[in-house]
């Protein structure tokens, strides 16, 4: 059962109510009327829709900004399996060797031939 962002924000406002009046204090007997009941429902549900519609817009805008960036990433990653672990040389130098493509025998461009 799923329940969208409207139903939840609703019920949790509904069970909110009775804890903001004081408890200790009768009711009035001028309780309000159904219809103003019925205003503030819709006025809550409208209110729901907005912060829902909001929030739809905040995260396509999130997604759209850093969705480009987790690509370049991810590529990036993709992409370090080619290079051998960093060597530090005596004088401080730091080689990064790229690996090089095993040769798999019988391949088609593989003459048996070693290349000096």
């Amino acid at each position: 059962m799923t329940f969208s962002l409207r139903s939840i924000s609703l019920a949790m406002a509904l069970a909110i109510l009775p804890l903001a009046a004081p408890s200790a204090e009768p009711v009035p007997s001028t309780a309000q009327p159904v219809q103003m009941q019925d205003e503030t429902l819709k006025e809550l549900e409208r209110k729901a829709d907005e912060l829902s519609e909001t929030a739809r817009r905040t995260i396509e805008e999130f997604v759209n900004l850093i969705g480009p960036m987790l690509t370049r990433l991810s590529r990036l990653i993709e992409g370090l399996p080619v290079y051998e672990t960093p060597e530090v040389l005596p004088n401080g130098d730091i080689i990064i060797r790229r690996k090089h493509d095993p040769v798999i025998p019988g391949a088609e461009d593989d003459d048996g031939l070693t290349e000096t």
